[in-house]
Order: structure tokens, then sequence, then C-alpha cells
């Protein structure tokens, strides 16, 4: 049996425990995922004995990807090694090693689930739907003075009162997931991208029926995202959304070559009812304020990354194991500003650099800068509306955390990197699926010579007729 229903399911759950980020929640979603991997593959293999073929038929993203995957599971081989020789903290490397076959694994479960539009379109939605309820129950927590992070107090578990935090207990890590959560929303708006074609009446039918198309509704769980972004008055992932947004839009109106003015006027749109109609109803001016109020000298990430930069000089070549950051971080500490230990750097790339050591940590960039490639061949090459729309989103997901990752570890939360992993998986998708018509015509063309072909029926007519 396919492991498709369970890998929604999971996908939907994922955030809701604190993120996946405690020591109850974390393996039992490890072990899911291990677990429908596991089932998923001896299913396709009984599929291939049933039908006397000599091998599986693997999904053309899955093949291409072959060299990312060995990299994924030769980076886990590694910790591994750093779990049974180099680490001092034996358990926390042993978690970090459990966590990355975890994520590894998702990587391939994600290749092997979303072979099919339809499974794109619905995974979509269900993020969309997961993001909103996160936006909108941390904002309600906020406006009704509840300030409850599930069924704890903010206060109690040093969360941020008056910040949205949805189930999360940091506002930087919900604003993280928000930030993935659009990038497929905005990438599935463009990947359904309408066109206004023929007379005045036809345009305005063609209107009416975007307004009663699904289309409209995943416009309003993306303002409600927004609203939660807001909300969360979070520096950085604010500016990571907006920024990694605008730097995407630039990128696909150069690089697509069948786009339309309504993917234009969409980006557009974006940008300016998100900025200046939801941001200025919902407090997009107390987090211009926060950004104002920052300064080096009131700030202590700057400090905490120098000092993660310091402990990968002790370890740069096999680093100090992963998950280590927090036992050993009070041997590296010479700023006096903040605790004698810290849980996480708040910098991604040096906390990884540290831990791993430079040839693993330089595996999994590549990996990352690879899916970035592909994202950005397939805004380029493809002609199909929906995976110029796919690559469109894991460009802007991966952009918005190589900005956001430079000052938090949302990358170290489990429901954020699992969907940083799918986010990989998706540009990979972008590039390699196959269209599913007879031939890679995608939708836009397809359409233009449907509508040439009227134009052209139409002529015809008038010509016999005259």
């Amino acid at each position: 049996m396919s492991q498709w229903r369970n890998f929604q399911i999971v996908t939907f759950l994922l955030p809701l425990p604190f993120g996946a980020n405690v020591d109850w929640a974390w393996p039992v979603f490890v072990a899911a995922i291990l677990m429908m991997l596991g089932l998923e593959l001896r299913f396709r293999c009984q599929q291939a004995e049933e039908r006397f073929l000599t091998a599986p038929v693997w999904p053309e993203p899955l093949r291409r990807s072959r060299w990312l995957i060995w990299a994924l599971f030769l980076v886990q081989a590694w910790v591994a090694v750093q779990w049974l020789v180099i680490s001092n903290t034996p358990y926390d490397t042993l978690s970090g090693l459990l966590k990355g076959l975890g994520y590894s694994a998702w990587f391939v479960l994600a290749l092997l689930m979303l072979d099919q539009r339809s499974h794109l379109e619905r995974i979509i939605w269900i993020v969309s739907i997961a993001a909103a309820f996160q936006a909108f129950y941390g904002a309600m927590m906020v406006m009704t003075g509840a300030e409850m992070v599930l069924y704890l107090d903010k206060a109690a578990v040093r969360s941020h009162v008056g910040s949205a935090v949805g189930t999360f207990i940091s506002r930087n890590n919900l604003a993280g997931y928000l930030e993935l959560a659009l990038a497929l929303g905005i990438g599935s708006l463009l990947a359904q991208s309408a066109r206004y074609e023929g007379s005045w009446r036809a345009r305005i039918r063609q209107f009416t029926a975007v307004l009663l198309s699904p289309k409209i509704i995943l416009r309003l769980l993306l303002a409600v995202m927004v609203i939660g972004l807001v909300m969360s008055r979070s520096r950085m992932g604010n500016s990571a959304f907006f920024a990694s947004m605008s730097i995407t839009g630039v990128l696909a109106l150069v690089l697509m070559r069948h786009k339309t003015t309504a993917t234009t006027v969409l980006l557009g749109s974006l940008l300016v009812i998100d900025i200046f109609i939801v941001g200025a109803f919902f407090g997009i001016d107390k987090v211009a304020e926060r950004i104002e109020q920052t300064s080096a000298e009131s700030e202590q990430r700057d400090e905490m990354t120098l000092d993660a930069y310091n402990m990968w000089l002790s370890a740069p070549i096999t680093g100090i194991g992963a998950g280590g950051t927090m036992a050993n971080s009070s041997q590296f500490k010479k700023a006096t500003t903040f605790p004698l230990w810290v849980d996480h750097p708040h910098n991604d790339f040096i906390e990884f650099l540290s831990e791993y050591g430079a040839p693993a940590f330089l595996a999994l960039l590549g990996v990352v800068l690879t899916a970035l490639w592909n994202s950005l061949v397939a805004m380029r090459t493809r002609r199909s509306d929906f995976y110029r729309g796919m690559g469109f989103a894991a460009c802007m997901g991966i952009i918005a955390y190589g900005i956001h990752s430079t000052v938090d570890f949302n990358l170290q939360i489990p429901s954020n990197a699992l969907l940083f992993m799918m986010i990989l998986a998706i540009a990979q998708i972008a590039r390699y699926a196959p269209h599913e018509s007879s031939s890679e015509v995608g939708d836009s063309s397809s359409r233009r010579s449907s509508g040439r072909s009227r134009r052209s029926s139409g002529h015809s007519r008038s010509s016999h007729a005259g």
C-alpha cells in the first residue's frame, strides 16, 4: 500500500507539537518517516515483481537526484563516525544522526510521493492550511491577550509575549515556517496564472471564473499567513520573506520565456497588498521599529556567531560532533553579555560548519545550491506554467532561508527543516518531472494554440460567409 495518505498526515501535523522541537515529538516523526520510506520502497518492489520487471520504475526526479541522495546519506555516515569516535557528547550526536537520517529519508520520500502533479497540488494545499492555522492561532493569542502556546503560558516557556508564535516557542521559528509556506503558495498561484483574452465580455467571464475558483481561497490563506508573519514581529523573518519574493520575482521576469502580463501583475499585487495594506493594518510599523532599534551594541547574535566560529577553528575538518553546540559553547565563550551556554548560535551556516566540519558542510551546501540551480533552470526552460511556478516556489524558499539562516536557527527546528527538505525535492521535481501530457508543451502554449485555432476558425467562417 502506498504511503501517500500517511505522508499528507505527517506534513500537516509536523508544526503542531512546538515545531516538533521537543524530545517526545521529533523521535516519533523520525520513526514514522523511516517506516514510511521502508514500506514505500517495499510496495514499489512488490509492484515490480507483479509486473515481472527486473527493477522498480522510479520517478525521473528521483533518478536525477541520486547524487544528492548519496551526498545526504554520506553526511549521515560521517555523523555516525562522529558519534562513535569524535564527539564528546555522544547522546547529542546520536540525536543529530537520527534527525539527519529522518531529514534525508523525507527528501527521498518527497521525491517518491510527489511524482504526480495532483499530489504536488494537494501537498501545497495541506502546507498552506497548516501554515494559515499557525498564523491565525498566533494572531488570536496576541489579539485576545490569551498568550498561550498550545497548553502552556508563553511566559512559562520564555516565549515572546506580544508576538505571534503559533504553536512554536520562538516567533522566529514561526516566521521561518511561514516563509516556506508562503513560497509554496505564491508559486502555486503563478502556476495557475490566469489569462484574459478575447472581447471584454469574454474577459469579464474569465475574471468571474477566477473569483469563483480555489485560487481565491488560496489567496486568502496567503493573506492570513502574511498577517501572522507581520504579527510575529520577526525582523529577519519579514525581511527574508519580502526580499526573497522581490529577488525571485525579478529572476522570474528575467528568466521566464513565456511570462504574461498577468504574471507581472500578480507579483506586483502581492507586494502592494501584503506590504502596504495587510502590513499597515497589522503592525508592519512595529517590525520596522524593531529593525531601526537594532544595533551592534544591543544585539548578541554576532558574538554568538564569533564564538561558534572559534568552535569550528578547534576542529575545522572533523567538527565537534552534530548537536554538540550547547555542551561545548561554554569552552569557547569569550563574550560576557549572554548566558554561559547557548543552545544555538543564531546562525545555521556557522552551526553546521562547527558541528559537522568543513567537508560535510560543503556537501550539504552543494545539495542546497544544486536544488537552487535546478529551480532557476525550471523557470527558464520548462514550458509548463505549473512546473515554472514550482521552480519559483523552490527558488523563493531557498533564498528566504539563505537570508534568514544568517541570524537564526530554523534548520535546527525539525518541522522547518523537514519542510525545507521538501522544498529541495520540489526544486528537483520542477526541473525533471515529465509533463503529464503527450509532450512537453506546457499549459501556456496549449492555451495559446487553442486560442489561435479558435481565431483562425473564426476567420475562415467569415471568409466563407463573404
